[in-house]
Formats: C-alpha cells, structure tokens, sequence
C-alpha cells in the first residue's frame, strides 16, 4: 500500500487534490484527525476514517468528497471512532449521512440523530436469487420423480424468475415481506399485465410456504405465514371473455392452416386441434406412433392421445396404451394425417435423415445441441391470433365443439365430456354427469365418439368450402403484419435491418447454427480419427 502522507489538510489543498488526482490511487491521511483518510483516484475522491480496533483493522466509509466538507469528515470521523469503541460496531451508513445533515443544517431544524446504530449484519440465509435457485433445483428433483410436471416447472420457476421479481435477487428472503411483493404486483397492473400479476401472487404464496418448510427453514430464513396477506389483482368477469365461436369462425381457422402459408407442420398441427378440439399441448406432443387405422372402420383412424392433463395410469407391457385417451379420427381426418405424414417422411428422406418421433417436430433445437423437440404451445396460439378476422384462439375450438354439438346434433353432454377428455367441465355447455365413464370405466367409448366427432368434422368441412381466402401473397403479408403488431413493432423495415445486422454479427463471430454444427461435425470426426 503506498505510504500515507501525514499532514494537516486544509480546504483549499484537498480541492486542488482532488482536481490534479492521477493513477494510481493514493490515500492521504489528515495528520489533525487520526484516522482521516482522503481516498484520490482519477475518477472519484472519497472520505473514510481508518484506525484499530480489538485488534483489527478498520475502515469506514464516509461519503464523497464532493458532498462532505472538510470540517464535516473530521467531525464525523471521530464520532465514528467513538462509536465503535463503545462497543456498538461499525454504525449504520444512514447514520453516518444523517450526522453529516445535521452539521449542514447549521441551526436550521435537522432530523433528530440517535445516539447509535449499529450496521445490521447481513443473514446468513439465501437471497431470493439464491432462494428460487434452490426451488427451482427442488423442483427439477420432483419432477425426475414424477411428483411434479415438467410444465409446472418452468412455469413456476419463470413466475418468481420474471423480470420483475429478479428486482429482489439481492434482497435476503428473511427481509422480503408481502409489501415488497405486493410493490412488484402494483407495477405488474399498472403496465396492463393483470394476469401475469396474479400468476405472481400465486406463485409466490407456494415458493414462501416451500421456504418456511423445516427442511429448509434454517438456510432460506423465511418467516411462516409472510405472504398470507398478499391478494391477487382482479381480471374482471372470466364468465364475460370466454368466447364462444360458431362453425364459420372455426372453419376460417381451417382454411388458413389449409391454406399453405403456414409451414407444414403448424398448418397440420392447427388443423388437427380444428378437426379433434383437444388442447394445445395434447396436439404439439402428438407422436407418430400415436396414429394407426381403426381396425373396426376401415377407413377411419384412431389418436392414441398419450398426454393428457388428468394422468389416468402409465403403459405396462400387457397394456402399452393404458392410459392413453383414444380419439376416433373420421375418414376425412384420417386421409388429411396419413397424407402429411407421407409427405414429411419423404422430405426427411431427401434430406438424408430420419422422420422425427414427434409429429410436429420443432424447426430448432430449444438450445444448441439439445434434440429438437415438438412444437411449443404458443407457436400455435401466435399462428391463430395472427389470422385476419379472427377472434377464437386454440381453446375457443372446445367451446365451439360442446355448443355445436349439443345444440345442433343432441350429442348427450357425457359423450362431449369424453371427447374433451374433461375431469371437471368448465365448460358452460357440458354438465358433469359422466362420472362412470371418468372414473370406472377402462373402455375408450370409441362407437361413442366417433358420431360425435364424424357430426363436427362434416359440419367443419361444409363450411370450409365456403370460406373465401385471398391470394398467398396477400394472405402472407396480412399475418406477417398482424404479428408484427402484436409484438409491438411499428417499423417493419428497421426490424428487418436490426435482424440483418444481427445475423451478419453472429456469422462473423461463428455462431450461427449451421457453423456451430460444421464445427462440432469436425470435432467429432477428428475424434474418430
């Protein structure tokens, strides 16, 4: 450390210090107050006072030399020392600023200074980053286990590890209380995000009661019952935004996905969710292996449904589709998924590879390296909320298939139920009276779907044939504007340039995704070698 110079410090001479102070830093001691240091670098200039004490050394930091005077640093300096050697510790940085204050106040009415206080020490406990770490990692365990959904994992882990929660990551979990997260939440609904503001409360409430667990009470440091007053924003009346679209609004949907403007597989994948009205995720994790022909109906085919969001029993070697939700698929659907399947297995051919597993294979890898997975969800609700003059999303086809069906072709509300593969309805038009059929029953109903299901595609195919779609060109340029808007971009032409830039940079730094896999092509055959 370079030697300190021991001389009394005046006003004038610390400003020209400070105004001439070069590399590398030095201190300056003040040799009328023991202990004043005067910190000089190029860019800052600080006051701290230094000494011994038990034997240790000491250094407390004062403040900018440009907010303290002279007179204020030795003051405080000494009333520093003293309140270390009274035996309360190091004091608390506000007390230091509010000893500072009421110097400058010089006979105007400053704020009251205690006598001391003392810094708080820090916890010896996680921080939230820390804390949802540790969930998150937890979490991964169960789910490897089978306890937990590898959905609800990321969803959960992506509520506390949103942009606005990672605000507390340094804030220690035995410091954070239902305000601060109630704070996170008010700004969530002033920016419009209602929903994403209750998935915080939710979630929250759960990753508190986890951390007030004994098994991990002592290290996360949490108090039980923290977030027991923290109350989730309202969305209004749920009951009001459920939309229920007639035929016409779904066969749109069809001919758009019909259309060709869509890739293969998201055009396929939106009209198989059309023609079977079952969920998102049950659709994107279709696998091939799950469609063969119906034995019983030449001409028809059977979806062994193998995700459902009810789990009802896994596989075993006498019973490889226990648990699978058997869906009848009409002649008219089964062509239309026996011709894509043709037609994906060939491209994958001329392209010297393997047709994927899945049926709706993904066009990337989620991360480099990693195997390229299905479809994600939202890709078909962003392709469907892109269509031009359309309003249901992928969930409104349920509640278009119970309307249509019971209103229009007495389908009994069992059967709609077990098409939908419902547990507890929250359908307005299926009552939950199929609770045999839920519960006890290991048949799939099959000769009671498959009317249900022949009455909906033929109803879909009939108004398909009278939906009138502009050219592709058009078509294309609406939905490619549609999207842009709903990401909020207004200039087209500068995103496009900000991804042209974008490109260019990661091919000149060799990250693109074709150099990568050139590289780890030649890595592996010089290994070989």
């Amino acid at each position: 450390m370079p030697r300190q110079a021991a001389l009394v410090l005046t006003a004038t001479a610390v400003a020209r210090m400070i105004r001439e102070a070069a590399a590398p830093a030095r201190d300056v001691a003040d040799g009328q107050c023991p202990g004043l240091t005067l910190r000089l670098t190029p860019t800052a200039a600080t006051w701290s006072v230094r000494f011994r004490h038990d034997g240790k050394p000491l250094r407390i930091k004062l403040g900018d030399a440009g907010a303290w005077s002279l007179a204020q640093a030795r003051s405080v300096a000494v009333d520093v020392r003293r309140h270390v050697e009274a035996g309360h510790g190091e004091p608390d940085p506000a007390w230091i600023e509010l000893k500072r204050a009421a110097m400058a106040a010089r006979g105007e009415e400053a704020a009251a200074v205690p006598a001391y206080m003392p810094r708080e020490r820090a916890p010896e406990t996680w921080t939230y980053g820390e804390a949802r770490a540790a969930w998150r990692e937890w979490m991964q365990r169960e789910a490897a286990a089978g306890g937990l959904r590898d959905a609800t994992v990321r969803n959960y882990s992506g509520v506390v590890g949103g942009p606005a929660m990672r605000a507390l990551d340094a804030r220690y979990i035995s410091r954070i209380e239902a305000p601060d997260v109630a704070a996170v939440v008010e700004i969530l609904v002033a920016e419009g995000k209602r929903s994403t503001a209750k998935d915080v409360v939710r979630v929250t409430r759960r990753f508190w009661d986890w951390l007030a667990e004994p098994a991990q009470v002592r290290r996360s440091g949490a108090k039980p019952g923290v977030m027991a007053g923290l109350k989730a924003p309202k969305l209004g009346s749920t009951k009001l935004r459920r939309h229920f679209p007639l035929v016409p609004e779904i066969a749109h949907m069809l001919a758009v996905a019909q259309h060709g403007v869509l890739s293969d597989s998201v055009g396929m994948a939106i009209e198989l969710l059309s023609y079977t009205a079952q969920r998102r995720l049950s659709v994107v994790k279709a696998r091939v292996d799950e469609f063969e022909p119906w034995p019983a109906r030449p001409d028809w085919g059977l979806w062994w449904q193998g995700h459902r969001k009810i789990a009802r029993g896994s596989p075993t070697a006498e019973e490889p589709r226990r648990g699978a939700h058997a869906l009848p698929l009409p002649p008219h659907v089964w062509w239309r998924v026996q011709a894509y399947l043709r037609r994906t297995t060939a491209d994958a051919v001329e392209r010297g590879g393997e047709r994927s597993e899945w049926m709706f294979p993904a066009g990337r890898p989620r991360r480099f390296g990693d195997p390229v997975s299905h479809l994600a969800e939202d890709t078909l609700t962003h392709a469907v909320a892109a269509m031009p003059g359309r309003r249901a999303s992928p969930h409104d086809v349920r509640r278009a298939f119970a309307t249509v069906l019971q209103r229009d072709h007495n389908v009994s509300a069992a059967t709609v139920g077990m098409v939908l593969d419902h547990a507890n309805s929250d359908l307005l038009q299926v009552v939950d009276g199929n609770g045999m059929t839920r519960r006890y029953t290991g048949d799939q109903m099959l000769e009671l779907k498959a009317p249900a299901l022949s009455a909906w595609t033929e109803a879909l195919v009939a108004a398909r044939r009278d939906v009138e779609l502009p050219d592709s060109l058009t078509l294309k340029a609406a939905l490619v504007a549609e999207n842009l808007r709903q990401r909020g971009i207004r200039d087209p032409a500068a995103e496009a340039e900000r991804r042209r830039k974008a490109s260019a940079k990661a091919w000149a730094e060799g990250r693109t995704t074709r150099q990568r896999r050139r590289a780890q092509a030649s890595e592996t055959g010089a290994s070989k070698e």
